[in-house]
């Protein structure tokens, strides 16, 4: 038996705040957005606060609206308390795997690792439901020929970065890396069939 997609609570939460940020002061941007500086043990809160910065409206919107369509298959399956764990847990998890994995990138702003990754996890929940399968390949297949482009160099931006702002593929690659273990998890069914997300 389905049931209806439940709102995102806690994944909007996480766009209010992120939308809010995009009004703080320079300095204090900067201050928050992801450098290498938690490598070294310093400003460690950054590998939470990166995802959260967006380099202008248009970024934050392109990647908080991905997150939010994700989040609203993944919140229903896994139910408010344990999506608000699975946004205290793996932000760190993420900038750190991106830093070591991009060891030019300087700094990094955006919640596209967070959408990548929730994107994979809701692919978990609704690969359960057949007549869902092949969408969800062709979704994940157009992914990785993306992901294989921007890492070849041929970056294709659809987020609306400023000049001069480079695409942090790698950041995408480890979203898709962590989604997939939680898709792996969420395909098997415990969760989507608790929650009557998907018919068993």
């Amino acid at each position: 038996m389905k049931t209806s997609l439940r709102w995102p609570r806690v994944s909007f939460a996480v766009a209010v705040m992120s939308l809010a940020a995009i009004a703080l002061p320079t300095a204090w941007a900067t201050q928050l957005e992801l450098t290498r500086a938690p490598l070294d043990g310093r400003a460690c809160w950054q590998l939470w606060s990166g995802h959260l910065l967006h380099f202008g409206l248009i970024h934050a919107l392109t990647d908080l609206l991905t997150l939010l369509v994700a989040a609203s298959v993944v919140e229903t399956a896994l139910g408010t308390r344990r999506t608000t764990l699975l946004y205290c847990v793996t932000p760190p998890v993420l900038s750190l795997l991106t830093l070591l994995t991009a060891p030019q990138l300087a700094a990094y702003r955006g919640a596209s690792a967070l959408a990548v990754m929730m994107g994979f996890a809701a692919g978990g929940v609704l690969w359960r439901d057949t007549r869902l399968r092949v969408p969800v390949a062709l979704i994940v297949a157009l992914f990785l020929v993306k992901l294989a482009g921007d890492a070849a160099g041929a970056a294709t931006d659809l987020s609306g970065l400023p000049t001069g702002i480079e695409l942090a593929w790698q950041a995408h690659a480890v979203g898709a890396l962590i989604g997939s273990t939680l898709a792996l998890h969420l395909a098997r069914g415990k969760a989507a069939a608790r929650y009557g997300m998907i018919s068993t």
